[in-house]
C-alpha cells in the first residue's frame, strides 16, 4: 500500500476523530447504480477482507471513495439514434428538428441504461490527523476534486483547502536546478521539464539525462522556468516534482520492509511506513518551499 501520486489538501476546519470519520463513510458508502442513473459515488471499504471504512494506524487513516459508472459507447447511441430518426422521419414525412434530434437522444440514453455495463474505480486518500493533512492518490485533479465534493458532504462542518507554499514550486524548481538553494536532504535526478513563459510556451524535457547546471541555465536565461523535476528524498524516496506542488511518480527506494506472506501484515505495515515517510516528506518539501502559505 504505496501512494504513487500525492494531491495534498489542508484541513482548515472540522472536528474529526476515528469514530465520527467511520460513521460518515458507512453513511455514505458506495451503492450500485439505479436504473436511470449513469454514475454512482460513495466510500467502500479500503480492503475488501475488512468490515472498516476507515484502516486506522495511529493518528494516520485510510479511506477509499469508489465510483461506479455504466458504460454506453457513443457510437451504440448514435446508430440507435439514427436509426430511430430514420423511423419518425419515414412516419412524419419529413426531417427531424433539432428538438425531437435531442429527446431522441435522451430518450435513446435513458432506454439504453438499463443494459448498460458498469465499471468500478477506487480512489484512495490519507488523513494526516496529526498534521491536519489530507493526502489524495491520484494523478488527476478531476478525481482528486471529486473525492474532496463527496468528503466534504459526507463530513458536517468539514473544509479543506489546496496545500499551498509561499514560494512557487517552480521557481524554487528553477533556482534548484541551477544549484542554489536547494536543502541538503534533497538530491535532483536525471528528469527535468522546462516550459517558455510566452504564449507559445515552448518546451524542452529531459528524459534519463544527467542534468548539467551550465546547459539548463542557458534555457533558463532564454526565459524558460522549471515544471516538472524529478527528485530524491533522503536517499529514501524518489518522485516528480510538479509546479502544482503535485509530487508524482513516487517510488520507495530500498526503505527496508518485514518479510511476511501474510498479505494483511504486508498491508498494514507497508501503510504504516509509507505515512510515517510520506508525512515527513511532505513536511520537509513544504519548508523547502518557504512554508506553508495560509493566506
Amino acid at each position: 500500500m504505496w501512494f504513487r501520486n500525492l494531491q495534498a489538501y489542508r484541513i482548515t476546519s472540522g472536528n474529526i476523530t476515528l469514530n465520527n470519520l467511520e460513521e460518515a463513510l458507512s453513511n455514505h458508502a458506495l451503492q450500485p447504480c439505479l436504473q436511470t442513473e449513469m454514475q454512482s459515488r460513495g466510500w467502500m471499504t479500503p480492503r475488501e477482507e475488512q468490515q472498516n471504512f476507515v484502516h486506522a494506524y495511529g493518528q494516520q487513516w485510510l479511506i477509499a471513495l469508489g465510483v461506479e459508472k455504466k458504460l454506453l459507447p457513443a457510437g451504440v447511441i448514435n446508430q440507435q439514434a439514427k436509426d430511430s430518426l430514420a423511423k419518425m422521419e419515414q412516419m412524419q414525412g419529413y426531417k427531424p428538428g433539432k428538438k425531437q434530434i435531442r429527446d431522441i437522444k435522451e430518450a435513446t440514453i435513458i432506454e439504453l441504461m438499463p443494459r448498460a455495463f458498469t465499471q468500478r474505480h477506487k480512489t484512495y486518500a490519507w488523513i494526516d490527523a496529526i498534521k491536519n493533512r489530507l493526502i489524495i492518490d491520484t494523478a488527476s485533479t478531476q478525481k482528486a476534486d471529486e473525492l474532496v465534493e463527496v468528503l466534504v458532504k459526507s463530513m458536517h462542518g468539514l473544509t479543506l483547502a489546496p496545500l499551498e507554499t509561499q514560494t512557487s514550486p517552480s521557481s524554487a524548481m528553477t533556482r534548484w536546478l541551477s544549484g542554489t538553494d536547494l536543502p541538503s536532504i534533497f538530491s535532483i535526478d536525471r528528469d527535468c521539464e522546462l516550459q517558455g513563459m510566452n504564449d507559445e510556451k515552448a518546451t524542452v524535457k529531459y528524459t534519463h539525462h544527467v542534468l548539467e547546471a551550465e546547459e539548463t541555465a542557458r534555457h533558463v536565461r532564454a526565459g524558460k522556468k522549471v515544471i516538472k523535476l524529478a527528485m530524491t528524498w533522503d536517499s529514501k524516496i524518489s518522485f516528480v516534482l510538479h509546479d502544482n506542488l503535485q509530487l508524482r511518480r513516487i517510488a520507495p527506494q530500498d526503505i527496508l520492509k518485514e518479510s511476511t506472506e501474510d498479505v494483511e501484515e504486508l498491508f498494514v505495515s507497508d501503510f504504516a511506513i509509507m505515512t510515517g515517510e510520506l508525512s515527513q516528506l511532505i513536511t520537509e518539501m513544504v519548508d523547502a518551499l518557504g512554508g506553508e502559505d495560509l493566506s
